[in-house]
């Protein structure tokens, strides 16, 4: 029981399990740290830390930030961070209001399409009605029998570059880099093995990254490996989790837990976000 898994979701954005839900997995897995990093979104982190002292299990507060930069995606992950900030809740502020814009304009552009689907029916599938993503209107898709799975509603409607897809506001890596550490939290990114270009780590190192997500469900032996040899030379700390959003594995179990890094970075994070804390 020296083991955490350092990316996972909530219904506070995409995921499935609510923050007490998730807690309650992770103590039956007998995972030591777990860390809440919900797309753009703070709203779980209290609930999962109330959660956490009645299971004796440390829950570290944290994000995952979308972010853009030139033609690609990446993700930046923040840890430790102090979710009572006031600049840190008015930035989110302002990232929530863009994603219920884009989503009602998508909605519009399915409804172009002949497609009968209804901004109640995607707001049905989260509890905070500010933290709706894509895989919202996928679920709903998939309800409605339009698709047979979420890959299929990206593929053939709201993925890049299909009919009713609609670009989010672009944030920009350093920004969220910055602010991440203006609420005393390490920026960390996020599974590298998904980027289009690894060219991104450089930028991302260039502007201040402390972490990168080594471990991940995604990524391969030979990924793994590369981002640990990045890690040494760059003296970034090694993190890793499942990047569970409640969805089940074929075998019928939950992500939770089957990718994990030792409690040593944990540790380590919480150094540096105390080192961050001091110098904002």
């Amino acid at each position: 029981m020296n083991s955490a898994d350092l990316h996972l979701h909530t219904n506070k954005s995409d995921g499935l399990l609510t923050p007490t839900e998730l807690v309650r997995l992770a103590s039956e897995n007998n995972l030591k740290a777990i860390a809440i990093t919900d797309h753009d979104s703070i709203d779980g982190i209290q609930e999962a830390l109330d959660a956490g002292s009645n299971f004796d299990l440390e829950v570290i507060p944290g994000i995952e930030f979308n972010t853009d930069a030139d033609n690609g995606e990446l993700h930046m992950l923040g840890y430790f961070i102090d979710h009572h900030n006031e600049e840190l809740v008015e930035f989110i502020k302002r990232l929530k209001t863009a994603r219920f814009e884009r989503i009602k304009s998508m909605v519009e552009k399915l409804r172009g399409l002949g497609i009968e689907v209804s901004l109640e029916s995607i707001l049905s599938k989260t509890e905070d009605k500010a933290a709706l993503g894509r895989p919202h209107i996928a679920r709903a898709l998939v309800d409605m029998g339009y698709v047979e799975s979420i890959k299929d509603a990206f593929n053939k409607y709201i993925g890049s570059g299909c009919p009713a897809y609609v670009a989010r506001y672009k944030l920009k890596p350093s920004e969220a880099i910055e602010i991440i550490k203006i609420a005393g939290g390490v920026p960390v990114l996020a599974h590298p093995g998904l980027l289009s270009s690894l060219l991104y780590i450089d930028m991302c190192i260039d502007e201040g990254i402390q972490g990168i997500e080594v471990y991940h469900s995604k990524h391969t032996k030979l990924e793994t490996e590369k981002f640990i040899r990045i890690a040494e030379e760059f003296s970034l700390i090694p993190t890793g989790g499942s990047d569970c959003h409640g969805e089940c594995t074929a075998s019928g179990q939950y992500l939770i837990g089957t990718v994990t890094v030792s409690y040593d970075i944990v540790e380590s994070l919480k150094s540096l976000s105390c080192i961050n804390r001091k110098e904002s």
